[in-house]
């Protein structure tokens, strides 16, 4: 069984039918995306919402307390508990796994999540434990996915850093990426810079796009992560 608001339950039939459905057209696929690296506090859930906000995906997630459900409306929701599977979902659904908790033999939410994704995305940030835990997740996933996009997040710039916008020059993200490649070079990764707007994200309940475009003071603060956040998207694009 899988719940919506921790008391509502519903089998996997009902909750396929009530969800909101993406209108197809003819064959084409509806994209499914995982946001998973099993150290907390990288950026997954402000990374999902703004998903979901800009392309108006539903959303799923492992963690029983999170704030994704009071955010988004009930028919755009799922949670399941962390050893419970997601259903498989028609292909004019598309969604966003926004996932808690690292892969094990019992975590059945992660991986039936990724096996059924189009692209995972793993956040990590420039911090050791983070690193550690981003290369471990990446190496977990491979086993069930190999489409993977690592997105440096929380990048600052040092007193070293003489780049001016562009922050795949900055150290923090060098770091990720040269970390990275020590698994497979091939992955590609794209930065985020640390920023108040993914605070603004759940404070606004808009995505940084919908936020620059409805506040001209916060759009010149904002401007540049959501410039990122498009090449996220065109990553997405490309490959789901």
């Amino acid at each position: 069984t899988n719940y919506i608001n921790n008391t509502n339950y519903i089998n996997n039939t009902n909750y396929i039918n009530n969800i909101n459905k993406t209108k197809s057209i003819g064959n084409i696929k509806m994209p499914k995306i995982s946001v998973f690296c099993s150290k907390g506090s990288t950026g997954k859930t402000p990374i999902s919402m703004n998903i979901v906000y800009d392309r108006n995906y539903n959303i799923a997630t492992n963690e029983p307390y999170n704030v994704i459900e009071d955010l988004v409306p009930d028919n755009r929701t799922m949670v399941v508990g962390l050893n419970e599977e997601f259903p498989k979902l028609p292909k004019e659904i598309n969604i966003v796994f926004d996932l808690a908790g690292a892969i094990s033999a019992d975590a059945r939410s992660i991986t039936s999540a990724i096996k059924q994704s189009d692209l995972v995305i793993v956040p990590i940030n420039n911090e050791f434990k983070a690193i550690k835990a981003g290369l471990h997740s990446i190496a977990e996933v491979r086993k069930y996915n190999q489409n993977i996009l690592v997105v440096g997040t929380k990048l600052t710039k040092q007193r070293s850093d003489l780049f001016v916008n562009d922050w795949t020059e900055s150290r923090d993200f060098q770091f990720v990426k040269k970390a990275v490649g020590v698994i497979d070079k091939t992955i590609p990764v794209l930065p985020l810079k640390a920023s108040t707007a993914f605070d603004s994200i759940f404070e606004y309940e808009k995505s940084i796009h919908q936020i620059c475009r409805d506040d001209p003071l916060l759009r010149h603060s904002f401007k540049l992560v959501d410039e990122q956040f498009q090449a996220i998207y065109s990553h997405i694009d490309q490959v789901a």
